[in-house]
């Protein structure tokens, strides 16, 4: 691996120890190595400070857990902390509670073009198959191919997006399947050029509460001229069951205001002030 890592991987989490020693399972399969590991941690307790460290001794990654105090859901200001310490060519994003296929970095690097943002999706794993998921299932390739299990979770209406199991690398084969047109960006799998990041002043912390930040940075990313490609069918995740969060109404207002002025650049970002 070189000394500057092709891509940085930023993973957010707070508070869900068992759901991101999952995550970092998958992270151990990954193909693809020449990437660098940001923990996003908004106020985890030890558990979490334990596993990471086991975690950076094994995983021969350079691994930075990057850590604030819980004031509530305040996941823009930590991003932006781990964007001024990365050093990656391409910026990636996963959620702690999303355990990635082992191609799901390869795919986000290989699949880089300019002037585009790269979208993708997720398996939702219902409670009784996230209950059963252990460690060791993700790291004896549960998700390298959708077995008797996952289709069983599936029949029984646990699991959601069977299709989303299975990876289509074919070019002609996407374009035949319509895995090429895709409509928005979710926070949990994404990636762009860090350049691009910074040209939008990073995330805007002026949100404050949970949702709508994600969708933010997509319209800064577009208001700048960029254009959203599908990773359908690649960059597989699995989301790994928890009970749904409430979205803060204010959140809405200042997406609303985004969506009128084409801003590119938000105040309260990389750059305060």
């Amino acid at each position: 691996m070189s000394s500057t890592p092709r891509a940085s991987l930023f993973v957010s989490t707070y508070e869900m120890p068992r759901h991101l020693e999952l995550v970092l399972a998958g992270l151990r399969q990954q193909s693809f190595r020449d990437f660098e590991l940001l923990l996003c941690d908004d106020g985890s307790g030890p558990e979490t400070r334990r596993i990471i460290d086991q975690f950076r001794a094994e995983s021969g990654y350079r691994v930075e857990h990057i850590w604030q105090e819980h004031q509530g859901f305040r996941k823009c200001r930590m991003l932006n902390e781990a964007l001024r310490r990365a050093s990656g060519e391409v910026a990636i994003f996963l959620d702690g509670d999303c355990v990635p296929h082992r191609h799901f970095v390869r795919d986000h690097v290989e699949q880089q073009e300019p002037g585009r943002f790269l979208a993708g999706r997720r398996v939702e794993l219902g409670p009784k198959l996230s209950s059963w998921l252990t460690p060791r299932h993700v790291s004896r390739g549960f998700f390298d191919f959708p077995g008797p299990r996952m289709l069983w979770s599936v029949v029984r209406k646990d699991s959601e997006h069977l299709q989303r199991t299975l990876r289509w690398s074919n070019p002609g084969l996407r374009r035949w399947l319509g895995m090429e047109r895709i409509d928005d960006l979710k926070g949990c799998n994404y990636s762009v050029a860090r350049q691009h990041l910074v040209e939008i002043n990073g995330f805007d912390q002026e949100y404050e509460g949970y949702g709508r930040e994600d969708t933010d940075v997509e319209l800064r990313l577009t208001h700048l001229g960029l254009k959203i490609k599908s990773l359908k069918g690649l960059a597989l995740q699995y989301h790994v069951w928890h009970p749904r969060r409430a979205f803060t109404p204010a959140n809405d207002k200042r997406l609303d205001e985004l969506k009128l002025s084409r801003r590119v650049r938000c105040t309260q970002g990389l750059v305060e002030g």
